[in-house]
């Protein structure tokens, strides 16, 4: 069986991103090494120990979300957006 359409998005997006940028790629395997060494995988436990490789994780969830957030906000107050009156209390939806 192959994961949710979420995860695999991430991780593609994870292998783009160390493809693309190998210098971040290097800097993250040097952390792993000097936390972990050669002798086994990271966890969780160690997951304070590794923030590069900790934030690399959150920047691929946050650009490709694990989650839909086209969730609907109701406006607090009269705004207006490029010259567009949005009167209090209406309900918008972003375009993801």
């Amino acid at each position: 069986r192959s994961p949710p359409l979420q995860t695999r998005s991430a991780i593609s997006h994870f292998f783009l991103s160390m493809a693309q940028h190998p210098e971040i790629l290097a800097k993250a395997q040097k952390e792993i090494d000097g936390v972990v060494g050669n002798g086994r995988l990271p966890t969780f436990e160690d997951r304070a120990s590794l923030p590069y490789v900790d934030a690399i994780v959150k920047e691929c969830l946050r650009i490709s979300s694990p989650v839909p957030l086209g969730l609907p906000r109701r406006i607090t107050e009269d705004n207006v957006y490029k010259d567009q009156f949005i009167p209090k209390g209406t309900l918008v939806f972003g375009n993801n």
